[in-house]
């Protein structure tokens, strides 16, 4: 009998703890649902924010191309809720198409996984279907036509992931057997971007200035030439330099660009507090400030990094404007390392990144990237360093111990997509069974001439 009432007891008091969490539940389920009445849908008219202001213009072809980035309170005053606080950035386009053909806007090309209006719509809904009919019906008119046909002009926003710093804004125009392509590097505002302006045309001297038109000649250069970026004081070997990028800044810019190439944030205080907070909570800032190399006397003139999910994994490439001319085109040279982790140098606050040491596979990681967006003419290595093993490691200023064969990759890259059978080599170093390889290609192609 006791136990019999002291089932039926424990039943109630359970039963009663049933219904405490399903109520629990179904008030948080209601919250979450009606969180957004609490919020409102107040747009502010297009043309009463002065983004456009800001705005860059360039033109390809008889074509017209303006671009803009919206800061996160021009976005809020626009579109009437915080599109940042979900990750998304709008970036503005004016397309004037003056050429007797068609195109197509590749949205693709300004964010692999940007966002369509609707979806963007959806995640800022509120309560009320006829605000959000009216969210809806904004967005999508707000969105730009990807159709621009000949003669006319189309202009509205593409919805991309957010992003500080300097913002890369690849625009690809698909017509009737025809592409057009444009990049702009526009600033974010309220954040300050790593954007330095060469002025490659009087970086150095004419008598400093070297051409090339043998093969053999410029990679005897190339071979020869020092082993690593430097300190400041041009004294102690830094970080190797194992790729040469051969092609005029526009054509680095935009092959790089396409492949999900950024550049960094500058240093100051704020972006010093933005990656001690990423190196704590694991996540990646979306703008990291670049350490500082040395070569032919100054600081990299280009500093590029690709981003995982992390700080704490990023792909980094810095390059210097060398002082050669090959077959007409300028010759960049610098090195590219794989960001495995962070560490805290030893008594001091600052942190410090830890490279994969294998650094050879960091730059077929490049020629891999490169040749995927066919941006790559040609390709070759050409020994540059000595060797170093996983035994016998080298080391950078920071401490980090690499290994490598000892060659420097060379790509030379194209403003015309070529696909990756097209790609040509300078068959110079490769291992034996490779340069066999290529040359019976070479006979064979003679022969077919």
């Amino acid at each position: 009998m006791y136990n019999s009432n002291y089932a039926i007891i424990m039943d109630e008091i359970m039963m009663t703890k049933k219904v405490r969490v399903t109520a629990v539940f179904g008030l948080l389920t209601l919250l979450i649902v009606w969180l957004p009445a609490c919020q409102t849908y107040n747009p502010t008219p297009l043309e009463e924010v002065s983004f456009l202001q800001r705005s860059q213009t360039k033109a390809v072809g008889g074509l017209t191309v303006t671009a803009a980035v919206l800061s996160h309170e021009e976005s809020e005053q626009i579109f009437g809720r915080p599109l940042a606080e979900k990750g998304i950035q709008p970036v503005w386009l004016e397309i004037k198409n003056g050429e007797e053909l068609p195109y197509f806007l590749i949205s693709r090309s300004l964010d692999p996984t940007y966002f369509s209006a609707s979806e963007v719509a959806y995640m800022h809904r509120v309560a009320g279907k006829k605000t959000n009919k009216r969210i809806a019906d904004d967005y999508r008119k707000l969105a730009i036509d990807i159709r621009i046909p000949s003669g006319e002009t189309m202009s509205g926003f593409v919805f991309a992931r957010f992003d500080l710093g300097t913002k890369v804004v690849p625009v690809v125009l698909f017509g009737p057997q025809q592409v057009r392509s444009v990049v702009f590097y526009i600033p974010v505002t309220g954040f300050k971007g790593e954007d330095k302006d060469i002025d490659i045309d009087n970086l150095y001297k004419q008598g400093q200035i070297v051409m090339f038109e043998e093969e053999e000649t410029f990679r005897t250069k190339l071979a020869g030439f020092q082993c690593c970026s430097r300190d400041e004081s041009d004294s102690n070997d830094n970080v190797p330099l194992n790729v040469v990028l051969i092609g005029n800044r526009n054509v680095i810019h935009d092959t790089l660009s396409r492949a999900g190439w950024k550049k960094p944030g500058a240093f100051s205080f704020s972006t010093s507090l933005k990656t001690a907070e990423a190196f704590f909570s694991g996540e990646f800032p979306l703008s990291i400030p670049a350490t500082p190399q040395y070569l032919f006397g100054r600081e990299q003139d280009i500093s590029l990094h690709k981003g995982r999910d992390s700080l704490h994994n990023r792909n980094r490439l810095n390059l210097w404007l060398s002082p050669w001319i090959f077959k007409g085109q300028n010759v960049w040279i610098g090195n590219i390392s794989r960001d495995i982790g962070i560490k805290r140098k030893h008594k001091s606050l600052n942190l410090a990144n830890k490279i994969d040491p294998d650094i050879d596979n960091a730059y077929y990681y490049l020629f891999m990237d490169v040749m995927m967006v066919q941006g790559l003419a040609k390709f070759g290595v050409v020994k540059g360093m000595g060797k170093s093993s996983p035994g016998t490691p080298g080391k950078t200023l920071s401490g980090n111990p690499y290994w490598t064969e000892g060659k420097r990759a060379v790509l030379l890259l194209s403003d015309d997509r070529i696909a990756m059978n097209k790609v040509d080599f300078f068959n110079w170093d490769f291992a034996k069974s490779v340069k066999a390889a290529i040359q019976k290609l070479e006979q064979k192609y003679t022969e077919k001439e």
